[in-house]
């Protein structure tokens, strides 16, 4: 993972004059993986009247899924699942919404065919109807779902937390009703594929240190399974961080999303949607720097926390 992160700094750090070629002229871009038209995969597409309908909807879903999944584990006997109803119900929630997030970025960013991605206009200004749809549903699920549980259930009342949730719901909010464009695939969906690990990795961890008070050789084994299931959760869920949050999330902002929007800029009228383009390049920049305090608590909990503790102990 140390070799990792020196690669990602490294490329942040190249020299400005290699990426002039994409600052000064944004080539066309097609599909990330080329399919043939048969296979073309159709999203779910949402008109600006239906937003807050849909919004609503998601909200509504993730509010469902919420109190279902915490009521049937507070009437377990199960204390793995009854000790922590709420934060296991988040988790489990959390998870489910991010796969269905990244599927759905995934299958537009690399295996969809939009006609606006040829020009940096096209790519920032062209108002897609799935992005609508994701984001319309992102802002729901965040705003009447995520926000609300993290509030409620203490364990979850983390500041960088409902700070990320907050500016996300305000992205997901803004970004897609005034500028539903095509990177709302990624910063809306693809990046979601290291969220699904890691809310793994925070229900194996609750659920070992609950077992871990069990005394009978049973418990005693059942908490050691655990523990490597959630140690194998922690390593994917670190490189898939490493990967989508660190290395991916900031590639494509700064030297994709930055400089079509910054080409584009100019050439707008005064108004909602420009406002909008100038809120999402300092929204993103702030989220790459979300990614590296993350990144810098990550290095302390495996590293100086496990791997120092465990030298120490031998």
């Amino acid at each position: 993972m140390i070799a990792s992160s020196v690669i990602v700094l490294g490329l942040v750090r190249m020299p400005l004059q290699s990426f002039l070629p994409v600052l000064e002229a944004p080539p066309a871009r097609q599909p990330r993986v080329l399919l043939p038209h048969r296979m073309s995969l159709a999203l779910p597409s949402c008109a600006a009247s239906g937003f807050w309908t849909l919004a609503a909807a998601g909200g509504c879903t993730g509010l469902l899924g919420q109190l279902g999944f915490q009521a049937l584990f507070e009437r377990s006997s199960d204390p793995v699942l009854n000790r922590a109803a709420g934060n296991t119900a988040h988790s489990l929630v959390a998870a489910a919404y991010c796969l269905f997030a990244t599927v759905f970025g995934v299958a537009g960013w690399c295996f969809s065919t939009f006609g606006c991605t040829s020009t940096a206009a096209g790519r920032v200004l062209a108002p897609l109807g799935c992005v609508r749809w994701l984001g319309a549903f992102a802002f729901g699920i965040i705003a009447l779902w995520d926000i609300p549980t993290c509030f409620a259930v203490k364990e979850l009342r983390k500041p960088s937390f409902l700070l990320h949730h907050f500016a996300m719901a305000a992205v997901g909010g803004l970004g897609a009703y005034y500028c539903p464009t095509y990177y709302g695939l990624f910063f809306l969906g693809v990046v979601e594929a290291s969220s699904v690990p890691l809310s793994v990795y925070e229900g194996l961890e609750r659920a070992s240190e609950i077992a871990g008070e069990g005394t009978s050789a049973a418990e005693e084994e059942r908490c050691a399974r655990l523990k490597r299931w959630r140690d194998a959760a922690q390593a994917v869920a670190t490189a898939a961080f490493l990967f989508t949050r660190l290395y991916l999330f900031t590639r494509v902002t700064f030297f994709e999303f930055w400089p079509d929007a910054l080409a584009v800029l100019p050439t707008m009228a005064a108004g909602g949607a420009r406002n909008t383009v100038r809120f999402l390049l300092g929204a993103s920049a702030a989220f790459v720097a979300l990614q590296f305090f993350w990144f810098g608590q990550i290095v302390q909990q495996v590293f100086v926390d496990k791997w120092l503790a465990r030298k120490e102990a031998a």
